[in-house]
């Protein structure tokens, strides 16, 4: 049964257009009920700088072609996305209608032996769209933790599939890839014999140039039939309303996932969006140029507000949001809800199970100061002054 401040939460991000008993709630939904009010959504990860305009051009131009069936093999689509990977190659990535799609159907496909438990984790919270997947496909869900020492696991049980969103929302943490690996190498006793790893890498290309380095694509390579990467691209080009993932694997993993991928999932504007913002270098830069610096200007108005709130001082400067903790549900309560009449929906992390915390996606410096004035007015009548 969900928690009563848990329900709350669902209320302030927009509940109405989700049915929590089969359906994982997520932020992006608040803005819509801001009106003429509505200044900026902070609740979401999206990249600040919106989508690319060549991007935007592009897919209106593909609208034309409505009329016509998508490309089945998405050829075009994927030989862009391959470049913008380093040269993956394209027979080891799949496109579809954003990362949900495959991570669902990772879900149905990946072992059920010992009942094919779902294990998340290392981190105090995560992205919760896992599990609801997992528990649709009939599996359990136990965090790192319950399964590190088998304790959890009922007789014959064994995790089937482990996934580790890398870095992880909402705290920000991110895992280098010699720790991914060490995870990865030597399989734990309660793994099944063919268990797979999921790397959720929907934010390492914020990084910087050298992204790739530290990606666990590499590790594709190196483990083939135990590593799978899912990336939503619907964060880094700022493209939700379209719906755009891929997922990367060994020749064998793919062949398997197309043959259980629902055809066209990934429509013609998407592919025609994919092909333009994987060549777009400039916008690329401009991406690892801003968001950096927006973030620490963001993470330091924070730190000084009048309630010292304490920001996840292990997440890196390239994640675009941070994590901050209230001290008390109360008042990250009371901030999610002054947030939202300021128009800057925030996203409150009850729904995380952490009620004390809030996650804000980076945004620009002019929208930062409209968040933090309504915030500093909301508690100026605790006794802090507004104008700190």
């Amino acid at each position: 049964m969900a928690s009563t401040a848990t329900h709350r939460a669902e209320r302030l991000v927009g509940d109405e257009v989700w049915d929590p008993e089969t359906q994982e709630v997520h932020g992006g939904q608040t803005w819509q009920r801001c009106g003429d009010a509505f200044v900026e959504d902070f609740s979401v990860t999206t990249n600040a700088l919106g989508a690319p305009a060549s991007a935007l051009g592009a897919a209106r131009e593909a609208l034309s072609l409505v009329h016509h069936y998508p490309a089945a093999d998405c050829a075009e689509a994927l030989r862009a996305l391959s470049a913008f990977l380093g040269g993956w190659p394209t027979d080891q990535l799949l496109l579809g209608n954003g990362a949900s799609e495959f991570i669902d159907l990772v879900m149905r496909v990946a072992t059920r032996a010992g009942g094919g438990v779902c294990r998340t984790g290392p981190y105090e919270a995560a992205y919760r769209e896992y599990d609801r997947a997992a528990r649709a496909a009939a599996r359990r869900v136990c965090t790192w933790a319950d399964t590190e020492n088998g304790d959890a696991l009922t007789l014959g049980e064994q995790v089937g599939v482990t996934v580790i969103v890398h870095p992880n929302s909402p705290t920000g943490d991110c895992a280098s890839l010699e720790q991914l690996e060490a995870w990865i190498r030597t399989p734990s006793p309660v793994e099944a014999p063919d268990a797979v790893f999921v790397i959720d890498e929907s934010f390492m290309p914020f990084q910087g140039p050298q992204w790739r380095a530290q990606s666990a694509l590499q590790l594709v390579e190196r483990y083939p039939s135990r590593v799978l990467v899912i990336q939503s691209w619907t964060k880094l080009w700022c493209c939700p309303g379209l719906r755009l993932g891929s997922i990367a694997g060994s020749k064998a993993w793919i062949r398997e996932l197309k043959r259980l991928q629902t055809p066209w999932s990934c429509n013609t504007m998407a592919q025609a969006f994919c092909v333009a913002a994987a060549y777009d270098t400039a916008y690329m830069q401009s991406t690892w140029q801003l968001l950096p610096k927006w973030r620490e200007r963001q993470e330091q108005l924070l730190k000084a507000f009048p309630l010292r709130w304490s920001v996840n001082e292990n997440s890196p400067r390239w994640v675009p949001w941070v994590y901050v903790n209230c001290g008390s549900a109360e008042i990250a309560e009371r901030a999610t809800a002054c947030a939202f009449r300021a128009g800057c929906p925030v996203r409150w992390c009850a729904s995380f199970g952490r009620p004390t915390c809030l996650r804000l996606g980076v945004r620009a410096p002019e929208k930062q100061d409209i968040l933090m004035s309504a915030l500093r007015m909301e508690f100026a009548s605790d006794g802090y002054e507004a104008s700190s």
